[in-house]
């Protein structure tokens, strides 16, 4: 015999209903929000789904393998809330704005995780950034990323295929500009003594020559190895290993001709004047991740980022620290006078 109390029943079902009432972004939202919830609770408190599953299992699970896997789960439930907002959110400029702002959302998710993770182990961590550094990062692989994409994209529009023997032939150029740099007729110039006075005559009599050069080596490899493969309508992927195979030879033949080591074109000794350089206004942040709990005599220098940035009161009286921490806490006393001038 079953027993059904009056209310249980009809509320159960109430709940289904409005469940399958939801959308399915809606209730695709709320199993994430479930997860992010659940792993950042088992961070804080040591109170989630797989710490009660590790008492149930009498403690066999490492206490490692749990925060690891909680924080894994962590970030799979911001990935998860990003893919809702590109699978079931209509188009609109909001949609647009938010897959905008994907990757800060990520990095937002990424920081409250290992926020939470080191408040709940009692521990903590200090993540220093470099804005001008990292800017300046971005920028030369971003670009260097977007040269080798155009490349792909212009010879697949072309001729079907992903060439991926490409970097080799930028690489072949720079080797004939120095090859060119090299010869009797132009190595004076290159050999010069700094006078101030940049030789660009030098630098176009080289990489005009060595961009033309490679296109005629260009045609020649796709006479030699490609168009065989055209001829026999051979399928895209065994003409992109061929490709492949272009790419080995060409790198072993600059290889033996020129080592492995790093080779820097200088057409003029100019190039290298120290004057030359570009002093760019860095300015760093702190963040400090965990437990922020100030001790008697620390005060906050500066606002909160992910977690707050903190220095002690006095601190140019102290004995210096290593070198390491020294760079740091020499950028943390400029902050702390500008502050002061801030307030003055």
């Amino acid at each position: 015999m079953r027993l059904v109390t009056p209310m249980s029943e009809p509320s159960v079902q109430a709940a289904l209903e409005s469940a399958r009432a939801l959308s399915r972004g809606q209730r695709r939202t709320a199993i994430a929000l479930l997860i992010l919830i659940d792993a950042n609770i088992g961070l804080l408190y040591g109170s989630g789904l797989l710490n009660q599953f590790d008492s149930i299992s009498g403690g066999k699970i490492p206490n490692d393998m749990v925060w690891l896997l909680q924080t894994i789960e962590s970030i799979s439930g911001g990935f998860f809330l990003v893919k809702i907002l590109f699978d079931d959110v209509a188009a609109s400029w909001s949609r647009s704005i938010g897959i905008a702002l994907s990757p800060l959302f990520i990095l937002f998710i990424v920081g409250m995780t290992l926020d939470n993770l080191f408040k709940g182990l009692d521990d903590d961590a200090r993540i220093t950034l470099d804005l001008i550094s990292i800017s300046t990062s971005t920028l030369t692989w971003s670009s260097t990323y977007l040269a080798i994409a155009v490349g792909l994209t212009l010879t697949y529009k072309v001729q079907r295929y992903g060439n991926f023997a490409q970097s080799e032939l930028f690489m072949m150029a720079m080797y004939l500009s120095m090859v060119m740099v090299w010869s009797d007729y132009f190595f004076p110039l290159y050999d010069a003594p700094r006078d101030g006075t940049l030789a660009w005559s030098l630098l176009l009599w080289t990489v005009l020559p060595a961009f033309v050069l490679t296109g005629i080596a260009g045609i020649i490899i796709d006479r030699l190895v490609y168009r065989g493969f055209r001829k026999k309508e051979t399928k895209p992927q065994g003409v992109v290993v061929a490709s492949l195979v272009v790419a080995r030879i060409l790198r072993g033949i600059g290889d033996l001709g020129f080592g492995a080591g790093k080779k820097m074109f200088e057409p003029d000794a100019d190039w290298r004047v120290p004057t030359l350089r570009w002093d760019i206004p860095t300015q760093k942040l702190r963040l400090n991740l965990g437990n922020r709990d100030l001790e008697e005599g620390q005060t906050y220098t500066h606002g909160p980022t992910i977690g707050e940035c903190t220095e002690l009161d006095g601190a140019r009286d102290q004995p210096a620290p290593p070198v390491e921490a020294g760079l740091d806490m020499k950028f943390h006393d400029s902050l702390e006078d500008r502050v002061h001038e801030g307030h003055g």
